[in-house]
């Protein structure tokens, strides 16, 4: 599937949103912008060509038409065509990639719960797709509503709408695409364990609880993080570790069997190896704290 691949931050933000119903023979005016609109048709059908390229828009559609590119209605609406839109501006220095996207592995940030600058991430916005209906609109009619008693104050309120949208559309390919059920699971089996993290590791019991074999659980996990279930408990334990560590006094054994290990040895080996400090050596670099 086509997406547009925006890096953020900076973060795409809604310049307007608005909303129509077209009789038939109604055709889209020949207009070039410098934002980004995407169409969402909620019945009937639009017909828009962008570059030379034709997008039969139907309902239960959205398509993106890129800035700079010239859009065009190539032939009127046969019935009544109910479409909203949305236009949204993105800096130019972080030019957004037209990708081809079928691998959606989400692996791990590096963060810390004293990080200063926001974290990288990527904003995925299908150029043209099938989307749910039934949790979009009632995001548009929110956002229509907004805008059309906007404020200052309530600025802020219409763009995070506007993110939920894009969340929405991108959870829409996600579950269209070939992975969608190993990516639910995925998240189920990466959910498990993380409430699971203080007690011993046991993939039998994680077979009965989540009724699968502990190897497709185990695929599925690598597909969505790309990491096996021991590596991401591993990466749970270490993180929840530096947080006792860094914000608390507990003496370090108890850090380590709030984090799962029975073996103080073992807990301090593998924090070595995953922070190149010893959990002592750590708490006295990172502590936020001091005790008169």
């Amino acid at each position: 599937m086509l997406v547009l691949e925006l890096k953020v931050p900076p973060f795409p933000l809604l310049a307007t949103v608005g909303h129509t119903l077209w009789p038939p023979g109604i055709v889209h005016a020949r207009r070039q912008f410098d934002v980004f609109d995407i169409i969402i048709c909620v019945s009937g059908t639009l017909y828009m060509e962008e570059n030379g390229i034709q997008y039969e828009i139907k309902k239960g559609m959205v398509l993106v038409l890129e800035p700079g590119k010239m859009h065009r209605g190539y032939r009127p609406t046969d019935t009544n065509t109910e479409v909203y839109w949305i236009h949204f501006e993105y800096p130019l220095l972080s030019k957004p990639v037209l990708v081809d996207k079928n691998n959606w592995q989400q692996p791990l940030l590096n963060r810390t719960d004293q990080d200063t600058e926001a974290p990288p991430g990527m904003v995925y916005i299908p150029k043209f797709t099938g989307i749910d209906l039934r949790t979009v609109v009632p995001l548009l009619k929110e956002m229509i509503k907004v805008h059309s008693i906007l404020s200052a104050y309530r600025s802020y309120e219409l763009q995070i709408l506007f993110g939920r949208f894009l969340i929405e559309i991108q959870s829409s390919m996600k579950k269209s695409s070939p992975q969608a059920r190993s990516l639910l699971l995925g998240e189920k089996v990466a959910s498990y364990l993380a409430d699971c993290l203080e007690d011993p590791f046991d993939s039998v019991q994680m077979e009965n609880d989540l009724h699968y074999h502990f190897d497709y659980l185990a695929r599925c996990l690598k597909q969505y993080l790309g990491m096996s279930p021991l590596q991401y408990r591993h990466r749970l334990q270490i993180e929840r570790a530096k947080q006792l560590l860094a914000n608390s006094e507990i003496p370090l054994i108890q850090v380590g069997e709030q984090c799962g290990f029975r073996d103080n040895n073992y807990f301090t080996r593998l924090f070595k190896r995953q922070t190149s400090f010893t959990p002592g050596e750590y708490r006295k670099r990172y502590q936020v704290f001091r005790v008169d």
